[in-house]
């Protein structure tokens, strides 16, 4: 999933620098919010630790 969340990014610099701003945007945007998912998803999941 992390592997995903770079590669939305990379793709957004790339089309970035193609020109395509509005795409980069949006591709950037969808990377953004499935980093916050992501976070999320970690934030709530009990840490079992045992001492």
């Amino acid at each position: 999933m992390t592997a995903l969340i770079f590669l939305l990014v990379a793709i957004a610099m790339l089309t970035a620098l193609r020109g395509r701003r509005l795409l980069a945007g949006s591709v950037f945007g969808l990377g953004l919010i499935l980093s916050v998912v992501w976070l999320v998803h970690h934030m709530t999941d009990a840490l079992p630790l045992s001492f």
